[in-house]
């Protein structure tokens, strides 16, 4: 008898493992109903979470999506959930919002109202790597919030490497400056069980990022993927030239925007697959070409359709 109640709560514990994680909506909210008919009848979803109305005007007008004309979105938080295919496979896409604790809180919501598979975060970013190109399209192994900070007052005072010393760029040459220097800081990194470490760089999900490494996207655009490259985030549009060159040469950054490492944090904390595609749209110290900017949109557009459609079914089946 103890043998079989053993057994029948091992059966217990595997069905609720394959529950998926997420808290829905209160029964009193009024989109209740609507939500859990959506999770039930087209889920389990991608969650797309886009950069701009450029990237969703692009997305709307492009072949390889599909509106949802039942119910094509609702609007949860003040954030426009709408509802899709990409590539065949059922999506929600979700424009991140600024600043980057707005983007966090956009994935939380989208993760804790619908039955979400995995986040695939799309739009564009500067390059500060002589390796990346105008147009081409990242997919890094690592992101970073590179907007948190320590400044120090004093110029020569001790601070932990690498730091910025903003002496070190007075013209003609370098000297002491009120300004100091600046520490970049470690980050809280949650997991589902767990906030007890601190990191610099967030690790983007492996397996995904391996399976696009291994994704034959053609030979345009130029698709740069895991390795080496890493994108920063912070709240501040990066254009300047000298802290972008420190960026890369100090830190290894390839890339800057203001969304994916909220969106990689997120993910994360919650246990979800998930990957980030940036197309450089822009250089600091250079102005961008909107035409140029449209063609990087519709290159990343390009490559995340390819991705999803090379989403196997022993993929799929991996998700939670």
């Amino acid at each position: 008898m103890a043998g079989m109640m053993k057994l029948l709560l091992a059966v217990v514990v595997g069905l609720l493992a394959m529950v998926p994680d997420t808290m829905q909506l209160s029964i009193d909210h009024p989109l209740h109903t609507v939500v859990e008919r959506l999770n039930v009848n087209a889920g389990p979803f991608l969650g797309l979470v886009i950069s701009s109305g450029r990237d969703e005007k692009i997305l709307k007008n492009s072949t390889y999506y599909e509106p949802d004309t039942s119910i094509p979105f609702i609007t949860i938080a003040g954030r426009r959930f709408n509802f899709g295919k990409l590539s065949g496979e059922p999506v929600i896409y979700v424009l991140a919002g600024e600043p980057l604790a707005n983007v966090g809180v956009t994935v939380q919501i989208l993760l804790d109202t619908f039955r979400i598979k995995g986040i695939i975060n799309y739009g564009a970013a500067g390059t500060v790597s002589n390796q990346v190109f105008i147009a081409d399209v990242v997919i890094p192994s690592q992101v970073a919030f590179t907007g948190v900070w320590g400044w120090e007052q004093k110029y020569g005072a001790e601070v932990t490497e690498p730091a910025l010393k903003f002496g070190d760029y007075n013209l003609p040459e370098a000297g002491e400056n009120s300004l100091g220097a600046i520490e970049f800081q470690n980050t809280k990194l949650y997991t589902p069980t767990s906030s007890k470490k601190s990191t610099f760089w967030f690790n983007v999900h492996s397996d995904w990022v391996q399976l696009a490494s291994q994704t034959n996207f053609g030979d345009r655009p130029t698709v740069h993927v895991g390795g080496s490259y890493k994108i920063g985030s912070s709240d501040v549009y990066q254009s300047n030239v000298a802290f972008g060159t420190y960026l890369n040469k100090q830190l290894g950054v390839t890339a800057v925007d203001t969304a994916s490492a909220a969106v990689v944090a997120a993910s994360i904390a919650n246990g979800v697959p998930h990957i980030v595609f940036k197309g450089a749209s822009n250089r600091p110290g250079s102005d961008s070409d909107p035409r140029l900017s449209e063609v990087t949109a519709k290159n990343v557009l390009k490559t995340v359709a390819v991705f999803v459609s090379n989403l196997s079914p022993k993929t799929n089946a991996n998700f939670y």
